[in-house]
């Protein structure tokens, strides 16, 4: 099948054919269905649920107890069995196999992982504050990873797949309750305004969700900026028994609410916190002094357009393996964005792992043999995206002839080659093609207008749409991010002249950061933007799409309407079946393509999708990253630094520089 691609035959090359034929018979699947399960999680070594999907996890709970203990009993036969199958798999082993067992064996007498250390990484200096439910840009969201916490993680998006964080995975004891259970340790920081340290409640838990619910500002108006509110507002009660116990109704049966509780935006930070810095955190966006979780790393140091400093949170309550967590002194966050620079700073060992464009590390690579080389799935995608304002005069995109010719004209092979030289590949929807099994298969999308490798009958096409609808030779304004041009530059005038070449068309590109560009959606006002990394979460799309795709949605900024693609994502919200989901969201996507034969292109999708890269890294040998890290890259991902750990004794270790 094309989305069983290489990036799933990489994770299964790393496990040896024991660890395999284990881990799948804990997932309760075979070997071959594996990748799509996700192995369980080694987080903590308390008594920790297993890594479940969310639909395992709906099935699990509405079952009797005497039932669950059975299906417990035959889980472990099935473990004890697929042991005995591994055992015999190994005396049979091949050469290969036995080396790759020879290699498991001086693993496991390796010394422990090592304490101490400074981790040097690069992000780019794209900031809009410490809020953790407003802050909306990537940056953010990787030091939320490293200082906060959510109630549940995800573990592995290609289920998803989710395990316990703060709290447990919750009892669902019916289609519209979900019980969490802060059972985990979790602990807030001796850190103003949590003195002590203080244990995580419920009552914190329930002070986050009602202000993504409310979601106002500090004067009791609607703030747009909540961005996952829609989500959120679902939930028809939020109950504190105790403590301990959080009990989360919902309106009626809802598929995303895992989705919800775990994704970006859904960051826990104290009762206090909020109480304290509603405002604050609008104001004084780099005061790093605002900031309150139970995260393994606090930040201590923000200076912008520099660097973003974190120190280890000496009171974290995970331990792996019997070693308390985090292993590092600290992580620093250089504010990079300029390739020759980051280059520079690796080569000379300011930096300790990066991703840099493929022929930048392929020449670190043949400089320093020693240094280890990874590619990991980009699940943020690129994108052009459109305004369907209706009530806005001048505006270009309401014919939906004009986004469709755009949409034709886009060479997404070439664009591709431009800004991942040629590491990544076309998708048709924020949900990559070759990763996630809800989009359209790569075979049946390179057959697609738009997507067909040769370009003339899509530019022909595109042409006489424009003409139909009196838009020939026009001239288009649109923005592209200062930051994008700052990653990749010459972009302005590579979009530009890709589409006036094949429109006939002109445009005037405008540069304009993030923030501004936030500001002209909220407003309406928004012409246009050239390519822009859209946020893509987990593998089920129905959570997004019911914030972005839901006219009136918290996060449809670009005004999308289509009641007929309203219809079905509000059945997927409450259909628990993923398969039948999955189905529902092929339907959606030929919908977003002007591939459904009932709408044509009213239905278009105000995004059109370029394609998603192929993030290439390297870091030093005293490096070690947990396999997590090298699995996709996603700003909502699984919080991975606080496994990251040094071999201090290694030549090349630099020493404290924090």
């Amino acid at each position: 099948m094309a989305e069983r691609n290489y990036w799933q035959r990489m994770r299964r090359q790393r496990l040896s054919r024991r660890a395999l034929l284990r881990s799948s018979a804990r997932a309760g699947v075979g070997a071959a269905g594996l990748a799509l399960v996700g192995c369980g999680d080694d987080d903590d070594d308390q008594a920790q649920p297993a890594a479940a999907t969310a639909d395992q996890q709906q099935q699990q709970q509405d079952q009797p107890a005497a039932q669950q203990q059975a299906d417990q009993q035959q889980q472990q036969q099935t473990t004890q069995q697929a042991d005995q199958q591994a055992d015999q798999a190994d005396q049979q082993a091949a050469p290969a196999d036995q080396d790759e067992q020879q290699q498991q064996v001086v693993q496991q007498v390796a010394p422990e992982r090592q304490y101490g250390g400074n981790y040097s990484i690069v992000i780019p200096p794209n900031w809009d504050g410490f809020d953790p439910h407003r802050a909306n840009l990537a940056t953010p969201f990787h030091i939320f990873n490293d200082s906060m916490g959510r109630l549940v993680q995800i573990y592995d998006n290609q289920g998803p797949v989710y395990t316990a964080d703060i709290a447990s995975l919750p009892e669902i004891p019916d289609d519209e309750t979900y019980v969490f259970s802060f059972d985990q340790g979790a602990h807030f920081w001796d850190r103003y305004p949590t003195e002590g340290g203080r244990a995580f409640t419920s009552g914190d838990a329930a002070a986050n969700i009602n202000r993504q619910i409310a979601a106002v500002d500090a004067d009791g108006n609607p703030d747009g900026r909540f961005w996952r509110a829609a989500l959120y507002q679902t939930t028809a009660a939020v109950q504190t028994p105790d403590e301990q116990t959080l009990v989360c109704k919902t309106d009626g049966p809802d598929a995303t609410y895992l989705a919800t509780v775990h994704m970006g935006y859904s960051f826990m930070t104290s009762t206090e916190a909020i109480e304290l810095w509603d405002q604050q955190w609008v104001d004084e966006q780099t005061n790093v002094d605002l900031v309150s979780g139970v995260g393994p790393y606090i930040p201590t140091v923000f200076e912008p357009e520099l660097r973003i400093h974190l120190e280890r949170n000496p009171n974290y309550w995970r331990t792996l393996g019997g070693q308390q967590l985090p292993f590092l002194d600290s992580i620093t966050w250089q504010l990079l964005q300029d390739i020759t620079a980051i280059e520079a700073a690796y080569r000379g060992g300011q930096i300790d792992e990066t991703s840099l464009p493929l022929p930048t590390v392929e020449g670190i690579a043949e400089d320093f043999p020693d240094h280890t080389r990874f590619e990991r799935a980009v699940v943020l995608p690129l994108a052009m995206r459109f305004n369907y304002n209706a009530q806005w005069d001048e505006n270009p995109w309401r014919d939906r002839r004009v986004p469709y010719a755009f949409h034709l004209a886009m060479d997404r092979d070439a664009i591709i080659d431009f800004v991942y030289f040629g590491a990544g590949k076309p998708s048709t929807i924020q949900h990559i093609n070759w990763y996630h099994g809800w989009a359209t298969p790569e075979d049946e999308m390179r057959q697609l207008p738009g997507y067909r490798p040769t370009k003339g009958d899509d530019i022909a096409m595109a042409r006489s749409l424009l003409e139909a609808a009196g838009m020939d030779g026009a001239h288009f304004p649109l923005i592209l991010a200062d930051i994008f041009e700052g990653l990749y530059p010459g972009s302005a005038e590579y979009y530009r002249n890709q589409f006036e070449e094949a429109l006939g068309i002109t445009i005037d590109v405008q540069l304009a950061p993030y923030d501004e560009i936030t500001q002209r959606l909220t407003e309406g006002k928004f012409p246009g933007h050239l390519p822009i990394w859209v946020g893509a979460g987990t593998g089920d799309p129905t959570g997004e799409w019911a914030s972005r795709r839901v006219f009136g949605g918290s996060g449809n900024l670009e005004q999308y309407n289509f009641p007929p693609v309203e219809d079905i994502i509000k059945e997927m919200v409450v259909t628990l079946d993923a398969d039948k989901r999955r189905e529902m969201a092929l339907e959606c996507v030929s919908i977003f393509l002007g591939e459904d034969d009932r709408y044509g292109i009213e239905g278009l999708d105000s995004f059109s999708v370029m394609g998603n890269g192929i993030d290439t890294s390297i870091h030093w040998p005293y490096v070690n990253l947990p396999d997590i890290a090298k699995n996709v890259w996603e700003r909502e991902g699984w919080h991975w630094r606080k496994e990251v750990w040094y071999d201090t004794s290694h030549p090349n270790y630099p020493g404290s520089r924090a």
